[in-house]
């Protein structure tokens, strides 16, 4: 049996550990149906074993495993063990259970028709228009997360997923946990279900309040501001903040969701010690302002504080991307004690680069990896990042990594790399400059092909931007991996120009030494035509 996969902290580093060794977890979450058929996944296996990634998220729902209460069927874990370990890939799996994008629609049968036992949440006489409906759409089941029935059945049907993955899986293709999808409640900022009332009446946890009056930098501002202007004569969670705040609702959604969901996580690493997470729908975002616009209680940024305290059998939270502004998610989520691990965000190339490099993520997965075309520019680019890991798994750990993706209306990135300043700029614009001096007007280029397959729900046009990482490997080398950038190196008190610019080669899944780059190939550090690599060498004076 090989060593139990585990996350090792360093100081504020984190570092993911399989099979012994540090891990770049790379790759991408299989669409919410495909795993249930493995008809239909036996050609997406073949394909995502000749795509170079190295990591799959994949679901399993508690509907299809536990159809019958007490009668277990893991027959799709097997059927997801057997494709990845033919693919040659790692296992993250995602436990549907009572919530899936703050819904309960993968909650068996036998556990929505029985609402006297499994009671729903009561959203209350005026709720807010949820996402993702419409005038005259069926309702859709929204079991109540403070419900202990729920809580157990969820718990012990977790617990004989995690028992079955210990047992088939001595090798450990599944290296980590999800527990639950995006919870929390739409349409309120507050359950006020007959079991959510009693919890509202309850005293607020001393844990929570001791937590936040000791050490305040944990929380977001906003959750400090509302417990140092609560009521401290009061007990309960009404007496202290009122029925009329959504700050507090949210707080108060957030204890109950990090309570049930870290439960899970606990009894399921009593069984097999795998690390496990929570992922977030974004709040507050454009267009969804308020808790329960978005899922209030879930893992967002702002509630994270809440989310260690009630749930530490969690080792971190993680988001969901979605929205443009993909830098200041991944700033609001990267801490000494929270690692960067993004389990979905959209097909784009860049954003990859940058979390590695910029914010030292464990792991990157793109939504819907079964619709990427296999000449797609996130295939070639991640079969080449995944080549310099080693490097970067190092230089993550010794802060000598940028990585940048310059957004529309960004020109330059800089970063402080030991005693050297780096600046990334972008090379198109740039050039577009040097040669309007001379008169002279570039073509606007031509979009790039889609990366995903026709069948996909919706084109993803590849990443024209310019991003990519660099690496300091020596005083005055580097190694940098992307496109469309110009790269300068500055240091204070000596001067610093480029000795000699080498050309690397993927060859066999290594890098190896190509041209000597000078003349005009020098113009663009990070060429034009897709992503490359190179090894810079400085001399200084």
């Amino acid at each position: 049996m090989t060593e139990l996969p585990r996350l090792e902290r360093a100081g504020t580093h984190t570092r993911l550990i399989v099979d012994g060794s540090p891990f770049f977890c790379l790759g991408g979450e299989l669409r919410n149906s495909s795993a249930s058929d493995p008809v239909h996944m036996a050609p997406i296996w073949h394909a995502i074993g000749r795509s170079g990634v190295n990591s799959i998220i994949a679901p399993v729902g508690w509907d299809q495993v536990e159809p019958s209460e007490g009668e277990f069927d893991f027959n799709v874990v097997d059927e997801l063990l057997s494709g990845a370990r033919s693919a040659g890939v790692r296992l993250v799996l995602i436990w549907f259970g009572a919530y899936k994008n703050a819904l309960s629609t993968y909650a068996p049968t036998w556990v929505r028709q029985d609402s006297a036992r499994f009671e729903r949440a009561d959203r209350g006489p005026s709720p807010l228009r949820a996402p993702f409906t419409y005038s005259g759409s069926m309702p859709r089941p929204t079991l109540s997360v403070f419900s202990r029935p729920l809580r157990e059945a969820d718990e012990a049907a977790y617990g004989a997923l995690m028992k079955h993955i210990a047992r088939v899986d001595e090798d450990h293709t599944v290296i980590m946990m999800q527990v639950e999808n995006e919870v929390g409640l739409l349409g309120s900022s507050r359950d006020r279900s007959s079991a959510a009332q009693l919890a509202w009446l309850s005293p607020v946890p001393d844990a929570l309040v001791e937590a936040v009056a000791t050490a305040p930098a944990a929380f977001d501002d906003d959750v400090v501001d509302l417990f140092g202007r609560s009521r401290p004569g009061g007990a309960s969670w009404q007496q202290r903040f009122g029925d009329d705040d959504p700050l507090a609702d949210e707080v108060f959604m957030a204890w109950g969701f990090a309570s049930y969901v870290g439960a899970l996580a606990a009894k399921g690493k009593r069984i097999k010690a795998l690390p496990a997470y929570a992922n977030a729908w974004l709040g507050p975002q454009p267009g969804q302002d308020m808790p329960g616009q978005y899922p209030s209680g879930g893992p967002t940024a702002r509630m994270s504080g809440v989310w260690r305290v009630a749930g530490p059998a969690l080792d971190f939270v993680s988001p969901d991307i979605y929205i443009a502004d993909s830098e200041s998610v991944m700033r609001d989520y990267t801490s000494g004690i929270n690692p960067l691990f993004i389990p979905e965000a959209r097909v784009l190339t860049g954003d990859a680069f940058r979390a590695f490099g910029a914010f030292n993520a464990i792991g990157y997965h793109v939504f819907g990896i079964d619709d990427v075309r296999e000449e797609s520019q996130l295939y070639d680019a991640f079969r080449r990042l995944l080549a310099l890991a080693p490097q970067v798994l190092e230089a993550q750990r010794d802060g000598r990594v940028m990585g940048f993706a310059l957004d529309s209306g960004t020109d330059a990135a800089t970063a402080r790399l030991g005693s050297t300043t780096v600046t990334v700029r972008s090379a198109p614009k740039l050039l577009t400059d040097m040669l309007l001096d001379a008169g002279v007007r570039l073509p606007e280029p031509a979009p790039l092909p889609d990366e995903t397959l026709p069948t996909a729900h919706a084109p993803s046009p590849g990443d024209a931007r310019p991003f990519g990482i660099v690496l300091q490997t020596g005083d005055l080398e580097y190694t940098a991996l992307g496109q469309q950038a110009m790269i300068d190196f500055s240091r204070e008190e000596s001067l610093l120009e480029i000795d000699s610019l080498r050309e690397l080669r993927l060859h066999d899944g290594a890098w190896v030494e190509g041209r000597i780059l000078n003349g005009d190939e020098r113009l663009m550090i990070l060429g034009p035509d897709g992503v490359s690599a190179v090894k810079i060498t400085l001399i200084e004076r």
